[in-house]
């Protein structure tokens, strides 16, 4: 069964998220068409002067050798030079770029990818914020190691084929073949070892995952006895996850010999060849070099591309789940407010209905909670309370219906500008780190007026002058707070800047008579200035003469309001 207290507004319509954006893209952050035709070209500038050195070397070995000039000598040297400087400095300047690139991509990702995290985060997984973070780093690794720089120096194996058919058809075609052979070598050496090196790392992970949930229990290890037993279950699966990694290892060496042996044997038959040209007077020492330096130009990107693979797979791999985040947690699109919502908080046919589930969490609830209201939510475990708060935040897209806070949907709301008109208390009050008044204030920059009023209308002001550094005590999760502590720093951050809607999930745990008593002062204080308090509590008499309204929810999304007395009607306290 269900009910309402108040009413939702009638000229009220409900409004669809904006779709999801495709995700962040290249030019987005700045690699442009003419970004990569400058990459393309620095790469033929600087293969343009190793061709060039190329022709000085033979011009040399044709030419100079047999007249003995040495100021020839002398002006094919200094050209040399040039060109080895201009090729370095090319190739300086296209690691420089993608660096740059590398980065540019890191901070725009960053900013757009960790920010869907956290959506995903609050809606599914907890734990995606860290595989985000990871999945950053490869692809910046990407842009900024060496495959792609492999990737650019293509182009110039490509220039140094063209140049091998220049000089003799027989060539390029040896050399062609040597490429299909070193890359045909790499692929079969790809795909024989990644299941071996997946399953190889699986099994890595497994053991050193078993290890730390062990010692994540250090008392309760040491205090049964069972450390040396445990340690030696792990020790003996570790070592056997060496052994099959080093086996992996030993198979992908052997592996990579036999790819760099056919290298060098198709660079042998280029020599071969070429020194059998030179029998009927057809070639001259001077191209036999040059074929020797192009041969070896020409497959080096081959064989280094190949064995880069799993950084080429991987990286892509990261970006397209990256993209996958960003499409499916795209920010929603910011609304303005109602100007036909009443004041105050209204829920208006509000429903939660996740996928892959016979009924709803939250199923269809109306609500409207004027100025000054105090509503407590209650219900066993399981049934959707902290469900409700966080569609009440707008962390949440429901399935059905909205949240109005003075008119502003919460959901489709700037979040900066949102979060400054409300408080929130979770359950596991999490401290972030830094000191007390950081934390409080939400930041470093706020106010020291505003944060001791949070803090004494919290009644955490004489707790805090009691720490040894009063409010620069360190408050993160390491800092040594007690529960009690960490949760009124937590409910004095929630009361910062007079929030306009305070929403406390059982604020009561772990608090004494004395905080309890605070606490209920503050909440009496917000409601007198005309905030709005949701309460979510399993002791619904510790709040019976301050909320006018009870919103009772049960399994598969039931729900019940129930109105005590009238809005805004003084509470007698007990």
């Amino acid at each position: 069964m269900s009910g309402a207290v108040g009413s939702a507004p009638r000229g009220v319509t409900l409004r669809r998220a904006a779709p999801a954006r495709a995700g962040l893209r290249l030019r987005d952050i700045g690699v442009t068409p003419a970004l990569a035709a400058t990459l393309v070209a620095l790469t033929l500038a600087a293969q343009l002067s190793f061709l060039a050195f190329v022709l000085v070397l033979k011009h040399i070995s044709d030419g100079i050798m047999d007249t003995r000039n040495g100021v020839t000598l002398a002006g094919f040297a200094i050209a040399f030079a040039l060109m080895t400087v201009l090729s370095a400095g090319y190739a300086h300047l296209r690691s420089a770029m993608l660096g740059a690139v590398a980065e540019r991509l890191s901070v725009g990702l960053r900013a757009e990818a960790l920010s869907a995290a956290l959506r995903n985060a609050v809606r599914t997984d907890t734990a995606r914020g860290a595989t985000v973070l990871r999945e950053i780093a490869r692809v910046q690794a990407l842009f900024a190691g060496r495959a792609a720089l492999l990737a650019l120096e293509l182009i110039g194996a490509l220039v140094a084929l063209a140049v091998l058919f220049c000089l003799d058809a027989g060539l390029g075609l040896i050399g062609l073949a040597g490429c299909i052979l070193v890359t045909a070598l790499g692929l079969a050496l790809h795909h024989a070892l990644a299941p071996r090196l997946k399953a190889t790392a699986e099994a890595l992970s497994e053991t050193t995952t078993e290890l730390t949930s062990q010692l994540s229990h250090p008392d309760l290890v040491r205090g049964l006895g069972i450390l040396p037993a445990t340690l030696g279950r792990w020790q003996r699966r570790y070592a056997a996850a060496l052994g099959r990694e080093e086996a992996t290892q030993r198979r992908a060496q052997a592996m990579h010999e036999i790819e760099a042996t056919a290298s060098h044997l198709v660079q042998l038959l280029s020599f071969v060849y070429a020194a059998s040209l030179m029998f009927d007077h057809s070639a001259t020492v001077g191209l036999l070099l040059s074929v020797s330096l192009l041969s070896a130009q020409l497959l080096k990107p081959f064989s280094a591309l190949v064995s880069s693979w799993e950084s080429w797979a991987g990286g892509i791999a990261a970006w397209q789940r990256l993209r996958e985040v960003m499409r499916q947690e795209a920010p929603p699109a910011i609304l303005p407010p109602d100007p036909a919502a009443p004041a105050g908080l209204v829920i208006e046919g509000l429903e939660f209905h996740p996928p892959k589930r016979p009924a709803p969490i939250i199923g269809g609830i109306a609500l409207h909670l004027p100025p000054g209201a105090v509503c407590t939510v209650e219900g066993p475990n399981g049934v959707g309370k902290s469900t409700l708060l966080r569609l009440v935040l707008g962390l949440l897209p429901p399935t059905a219906g909205r949240v109005l806070l003075d008119g502003q949907d919460s959901f489709h709301a700037d979040r900066e500008a949102f979060g400054h008109r409300i408080g929130y208390l979770p359950q596991d009050v999490q401290l972030l780190e830094g000191d007390v008044f950081a934390n409080i204030g939400r930041g470093t920059e706020a106010a020291p007026e505003a944060v001791v009023a949070a803090a004494r209308a919290a009644g955490a002001h004489d707790m805090i002058g009691h720490l040894p550094l009063g409010y620069q005590t360190p408050a993160g999760p390491t800092a040594g707070l007690s529960a009690g502590q960490r949760r009124l720093v937590g409910l004095a951050r929630a009361l910062f800047g007079a929030p306009a809607l305070l929403v406390l999930d059982e604020p009561e745990v772990g608090l004494d008579g004395a905080a309890r008593a605070e606490l209920r002062d503050a909440v009496e204080r917000l409601r007198a200035r005309g905030g709005i308090a949701l309460v979510v509590t399993h002791e619904p008499h510790t709040w019976a003469d301050l909320a006018e309204t009870r919103l009772i929810l049960g399994p598969g999304g039931a729900w019940q309001a129930e109105a005590r007395r009238p809005a805004g009607e003084p509470a007698c306290k007990t």
